[in-house]
């Protein structure tokens, strides 16, 4: 097995940039989340941020507003590396795996940059950052339950054909 395919796990297509005749139907959901995530750290930095006492600033949100705005660049450069895979023509398998490996890492600080958020949802209050982590274990259980599900249905398609 090849490196590239190591990488993306048993897939055995490779991601190959988009040509005019393809749909536009979205290559990568990945654009679409990151560009949720960006949207709510940038919210986040501007609003609470001009809600800022300028004498006596909360120090826990000051910190949180600071992981929010080091975790923006690392979301840029994850939209520039998903953008450059996706457009240029002949990207060699070794560039390829090097581009990866930099989007996961800024693809995984854009997601922990999700920490600082649910601590700013409890520096609000503590009803609504428990609400927010009530939601976050629920949706994750049911995530992993759909997932289950998803694989189960495949196995029985597999078996059955």
């Amino acid at each position: 097995m090849s490196n590239l395919q190591f990488m993306i796990g048993e897939q055995t297509s490779v991601v190959v940039p988009r040509t005019e005749q393809e749909d536009e139907v979205p290559v990568d959901k990945a654009w679409a989340i990151h560009a949720a995530i960006i949207g709510l750290n940038t919210g986040n930095l501007l609003f609470r941020g001009l809600e800022l006492d300028p004498d006596n600033p909360g120090m826990v949100t000051v910190a949180c507003l600071a992981v929010l705005a080091a975790a923006l660049p690392f979301q840029a450069i994850f939209f520039l590396i998903n953008s450059y895979i996706q457009e240029a023509p002949n990207v060699h398998e070794i560039e390829y795996i090097m581009l990866q490996r930099l989007s996961l890492i800024c693809q995984t600080i854009s997601y922990l940059s999700l920490t600082a958020i649910g601590i700013l949802m409890f520096e609000t209050h503590v009803y609504v950052g428990g609400s927010f982590f009530v939601g976050c274990v629920v949706a994750f259980f049911l995530l992993r339950a759909a997932m289950n599900q998803a694989e189960a249905l495949a196995t029985n398609i597999r078996v059955n054909s």
